[in-house]
């Protein structure tokens, strides 16, 4: 058993964690692992890479359909990063 010190230190550590960083706190009291954000933003810089290769091929070879998902993807990329930086 924790001494009656222990159990309000924790509760303070555990007040703090949850204000601090909501997501790994509840990770920590279901047991689960958290999300990996490092995969979230290799897949994000892949797709970033695929859409800037899709516009440059696009504006070099005379197809304007390659420049026109070329020029979406790259949007979609921006709303992406935008979005992720807002949170």
């Amino acid at each position: 058993m924790l001494s009656h010190h222990d159990r309000t230190e924790l509760e303070k550590i555990e007040r703090t964690l949850e204000l601090s960083d909501p997501d790994l706190a509840s990770a920590l009291r279901e047991g689960r692992r958290p999300k990996s954000r490092a995969l979230r933003s290799a897949l994000l810089i892949a797709v970033d890479v695929v859409a800037v290769t899709l516009l440059v091929l696009g504006l070099v070879l005379p197809d304007p359909g390659v420049t026109l998902c070329g020029i979406i993807a790259l949007t979609a990329t921006v709303w992406t990063h935008v979005a992720r930086h807002r949170l």
